[in-house]
């Protein structure tokens, strides 16, 4: 794949929002709740009795008020009653129309100085848009600064990940470093992120092999979630929570609270991988004006945002 500049601080910040979201601690501490999302806005309830879909946002922004593009998207669906949890990776580059503003890049919606109300609401109301769900269907979202993966990661003891190939970048400016060999081995915050970022292979950032299964970093951010929640039956233990969860306070801005954390804690702190089904983004790789985009299917997006996305009462 060809690519016209250096790829930016490319970050996966999945794997410390969805812990956050999960919150698969047993928070029986209640003491230690303070530590949890010291950074929530929220003013949205939590209707145990409808699905839960949550957007998870990831960034390369350093401080709040600084104007940056989303490097993740992924939306998180819930389901309070099987206790399944769907999740769909939406590529940076996906081209659509963001309310307001017209044709665009979907991480563009998040970008403040270059949407006046861009930010993770007007990234809500993109996706709701494209998959066809009423505005308030995703109800919540959760922000990752960058740095926050490795100091969760690191509080978590790591996480087992098997590599499948060899992954080596080095940038010409020395601000990406990416060493890794292929086999199944325990990283640590640091080496997360690399893995994380890594798209400089065949597939780059979204590719979609000859059997329609989805190739790529967004492939790798599924494969990150799914072992750092399959990891979870291992070290959910009181002993790790405070770390955990001051590592978590400081990496995200969400709009869910303590409380409604401790919920979903409680709802799936027996989740495992299995539970966790991946949906693939229906897309292709195509130019528009000589600018690289992943070109969705709409029909498709709308049929997912019915079948995977839906908010209706249990």
């Amino acid at each position: 794949m060809k690519f016209k500049k250096i790829i930016k601080q490319v970050l996966i910040w999945v794997a410390v929002i969805f812990i956050a979201v999960i919150g698969y601690f047993v928070v029986s501490v209640s003491k230690n709740l303070s530590f949890i999302n010291s950074n929530s806005q929220a003013q949205t309830p939590l209707d145990l009795t409808k699905s839960i879909n949550i957007l998870i946002l990831g960034t390369d922004q350093r401080t709040p008020d600084e104007g940056a593009r989303t490097d993740t998207m992924i939306l998180v669906n819930i389901d309070p009653k099987t206790k399944k949890i769907n999740l769909m990776s939406i590529p940076r580059d996906s081209g659509v129309e963001i309310p307001g503003h017209g044709f665009d890049k979907i991480n563009s919606a998040f970008n403040s100085d270059y949407f006046e109300d861009g930010g993770p609401n007007l990234s809500v109301k993109t996706v709701e848009s494209i998959l066809g769900l009423k505005e308030g269907s995703i109800q919540f979202y959760a922000v990752a600064n960058f740095e926050g993966f490795k100091k969760v990661i690191d509080a978590l003891g790591g996480v087992d990940i098997n590599v499948k190939e060899r992954m080596r970048y080095y940038s010409y400016t020395g601000d990406v470093k990416i060493d890794l060999m292929p086999g199944l081995q325990h990283l640590d915050g640091e080496k997360a992120l690399e893995y994380a970022r890594f798209r400089y292979d065949a597939y780059g950032d979204f590719a979609v092999d000859e059997n329609g299964d989805v190739k790529g970093r967004v492939e790798r951010q599924e494969e990150l979630i799914k072992a750092i929640v399959n990891q979870t039956k291992d070290i959910r233990t009181i002993w790790r929570f405070p770390a955990v969860a001051q590592a978590i306070g400081e990496a995200i801005k969400t709009n869910l609270t303590p409380g409604q954390i401790t919920k979903l804690a409680l709802l799936l702190k027996d989740t495992t991988d299995k539970e966790v089904n991946i949906v693939n983004f229906p897309g292709k790789l195509d130019y528009i004006d000589d600018i690289s985009y992943v070109v969705p299917d709409l029909d498709k997006l709308i049929e997912i945002g019915k079948t995977y996305f839906s908010v209706s009462s249990n």
